[in-house]
């Protein structure tokens, strides 16, 4: 036999032979969400939980089955391999999208947590991270009567596929690891409690700086944050007029900011356009003059906006971003410095500007 006929069939052989370690999915257990919580005890600070889908035939609401594993562990990652010995299947994060942190850990500090998503390689950086109140443990254990898959029902809450509140913030891990490092913006996250023992309400922020979480936004004011910072449409505003309640849906939103100076002080200048249509209005408003409305609906909404920002200011966290800006208006080693001794003294000015459109399909 020639030598180049036995490299030949040497080679053919080889390519028969198993070329990787992959498992096969019946030999898996898909990781759908990861609650960190802060543990009771010192030695093992952290205690995760582990949301495994179970496979199912069936595919109606109430139907998806899953199965939860917790441990205390002095580390993340000692705790994710300590937990393999849990289960007869292959941990896999590949699908896993929701990472929920714990209101107490989420107080003292998130940067190990955070330095563990990062580093790992199977973690999704589209994945969506919050804060679990008061725990993540027990949000993790609520099983939503309309559920058709395992973990769905957080997934829709934050993806675009399911509901789309403007009282939600959305935050991914790549977003909040950028934030998180960032001079000049500092990170924020959704919070999540319990509404009974059957669904989920996402409805605060909570606002935090390079380790911790610093403040807690109202209903309200996540609200008008994402009405600020992300311009959200399918929002609301409500008001006041001749002591007559109004509410008006907003249409179209666009608001900027820019940094200056008015007599020797630094400000910043927030210029918010918004045209709106009414929503709830007494009858008869058709006929009505709207400009005074619209005056008394820029005057609340102006003041809403300042007491947010400096609400914001107080807690020494800056979500938006003008740091970033003056970074990036004044170059130089120094810009950081400086803007760390402005912003905590600087003037907000807000400007704006509500078109009222119409008053719905009725007059």
């Amino acid at each position: 036999m020639s030598i180049t006929l036995r490299v030949f069939l040497l080679i053919l052989s080889l390519g028969l032979l198993g070329g990787c370690g992959f498992k096969d999915i019946d030999k898996r257990f898909f990781v759908v969400a990861l609650g960190i919580d802060a543990s009771d005890n010192e030695k093992k600070p952290y205690r995760l939980s582990l949301l495994l889908a179970v496979p199912s035939p069936k595919i109606e609401p109430g139907a998806s089955k899953t199965q939860i594993e917790t441990i205390d562990t002095e580390t993340v990652a000692e705790g994710i391999r300590m937990l393999k010995s849990y289960v007869d299947k292959e941990l896999d994060f590949g699908h896993c999208k929701v990472f929920l942190i714990g209101e107490k850990i989420a107080r003292q500090s998130y940067t190990e947590i955070l330095q563990w998503m990062s580093r790992r390689r199977d973690i999704q950086s589209v994945a969506d991270i919050a804060i679990g109140k008061p725990d993540a443990e027990s949000l993790l254990k609520i099983k939503p009567v309309s559920e058709r898959y395992p973990g769905n029902t957080l997934f829709l809450s934050f993806g675009a596929d399911g509901t789309e509140s403007s009282y939600t913030y959305v935050e991914t891990l790549s977003d909040f690891a950028r934030r998180a490092s960032e001079e000049g913006l500092d990170p924020l996250m959704p919070v999540i409690t319990k509404d009974g023992k059957k669904s989920f309400v996402i409805n605060r922020t909570a606002l935090l700086d390079k380790t911790k979480v610093k403040l807690m936004l109202s209903p309200a004011e996540s609200q008008l944050y994402n009405q600020l910072a992300e311009d959200f449409t399918k929002s609301s505003m409500h008001g006041m007029f001749e002591g007559l309640d109004l509410v008006v849906a907003i249409t179209d939103m666009h608001s900027s900011f820019r940094l200056g100076k008015q007599n020797g002080q630094d400000t910043i200048t927030l210029d918010v356009k918004i045209r709106v249509v009414f929503e709830e209005a007494p009858k008869g408003i058709y006929e009505d003059q709207w400009q005074p409305i619209e005056q008394n609906l820029n005057k609340e909404y102006t003041k809403s906006c300042l007491a947010l920002l400096q609400k914001i200011q107080k807690a020494n966290v800056d979500p938006i971003g003008f740091g970033l800006r003056y970074r990036a208006t004044h170059p130089g080693k120094e810009a950081w410095q400086r803007w760390q001794s402005i912003y905590p003294n600087v003037k907000f000015i807000v400007n704006t500007n509500i078109k009222i459109e119409g008053t719905g399909i009725i007059k």
